[in-house]
């Protein structure tokens, strides 16, 4: 956002100055299992000035494309408001209430956001603050190895194509480095890095390719949730 804004200044001729965003949170993602009743993300200040940020919470589910967050006092975070001066580090815990899932995992996303400075202390130029979404996975009681099952499908919209990959397992699946095999064993990349998430009980799609001839003899395969080996998507009979 903020070195996009920059360029478009720089475009212009614009001399104003721009004030980086120097908010830094890790880890990248978060899961408790159902023994831990808390964890937690540091957040650091790598900027040479004070910096103000928010952390809250919601429930995050999905309904096809659809990404939906909603609020919830399934998970406290302490502290929800703080400041860091320049150089320094705070944990952030992440606190589960109540017992675990009983069965399948749950997912939540922390909005962490990196709050604009007081006039009265803002230096001349633009300001530009960061947002981070952290996704959160409660996991459930009994077996702590539950795993994403997925399986992959091309559908038609509107004289579009797309792979549709749905996820009946009781684990989110984090999908990367999406691409399509034919059977002479080249590959078409359809969604370089990170593509996003199929949460337990959804199917989500993403557009292949318009020069993009799939057959049944091809294969599709993805990076799921940063395995070192790439998977190979099981296919749909229905799929050509």
């Amino acid at each position: 956002m903020g070195l996009h804004a920059a360029a478009c200044l720089l475009s212009l001729g614009l001399c104003a100055s721009v004030h980086a965003a120097s908010l830094q949170v890790s880890p990248t993602s978060v899961t408790l299992q159902a023994r831990q009743n808390a964890d937690g993300l540091t957040l650091t200040n790598t900027g040479t000035a004070p910096l103000h940020a928010q952390v809250r919470v919601f429930r995050w589910t999905q309904q096809g494309d659809e990404e939906k967050l909603e609020p919830t006092r399934d998970i406290a975070i302490s502290p929800p408001m703080l400041q860091l001066a320049p150089g320094a580090q705070q944990l952030v815990r992440v606190i589960r209430l109540g017992a675990p899932p009983t069965d399948v995992q749950t997912g939540y996303r922390l909005i962490v956001d990196e709050l604009p400075v007081e006039k009265s202390e803002a230096k001349p130029g633009l300001q530009f603050v960061l947002q981070y979404s952290v996704p959160v996975f409660l996991m459930p009681q009994g077996d702590a190895s539950i795993a994403p099952e997925l399986r992959a499908r091309v559908v038609r919209e509107d004289d579009r194509a797309y792979i549709a990959i749905g996820n009946s397992g009781k684990a989110h699946a984090q999908v990367a480095e999406l691409a399509y095999v034919a059977a002479d064993g080249s590959s078409h990349t359809i969604a370089a890095g990170l593509s996003g998430y199929v949460l337990p009980g959804n199917t989500r799609r993403w557009p292949l390719p318009a020069t993009l001839t799939v057959s049944s003899s091809g294969t599709f395969k993805a990076r799921i949730n940063g395995e070192p080996v790439v998977q190979t998507l099981p296919l749909d009979p229905a799929a050509p």
